[in-house]
């Protein structure tokens, strides 16, 4: 079972943090409502993009596995809080624009990411997760 490990620490500008993977750095702030500057990745826009790079990365290889070159795909997310419960999401929204693939290309794509996703398969078990596929 594949093991993932990160490190974060405080940096010397107030709500700036810094954290790390591997070898990689990325510079993440607080919110600016949390005393961030709001300048830097804030934690939702992570989580939407960790959605979305897992997306990519299933797609993308299950296309390739498919002989389905020549395919373009633009991911749109959006995120909203729940004001009923603190902490959680309401909803979490996924808009899939393919080209070069048709709806059931495109949808059987979709279905081999929610499959296999953990980043999905957990946010998917707290939160609305709603998914849009579009082909163009």
């Amino acid at each position: 079972m594949p093991v993932t490990y990160t490190t974060s620490q405080l940096s010397p500008d107030a709500g700036r943090y810094l954290l790390n993977a591997r070898d990689q750095h990325l510079v993440v702030d607080a919110s600016e409502s949390r005393g961030g500057q709001g300048q830097a990745w804030q934690a939702a826009e992570l989580l939407l993009g960790a959605l979305q790079t897992c997306s990519h990365a299933v797609i993308g290889d299950e296309a390739t596995k498919r002989n389905w070159a020549g395919y373009g795909l633009k991911i749109e997310a959006r995120s909203e809080t729940d004001d009923d419960r603190p902490g959680h999401y309401r909803v979490i929204e996924l808009d899939y624009r393919f080209t070069g693939l048709d709806q059931h290309q495109a949808q059987e794509l979709v279905d081999a990411f929610t499959a296999v996703c953990p980043i999905y398969g957990s946010l998917a078990r707290s939160s609305n997760v709603t998914i849009r596929i579009h082909t163009i």
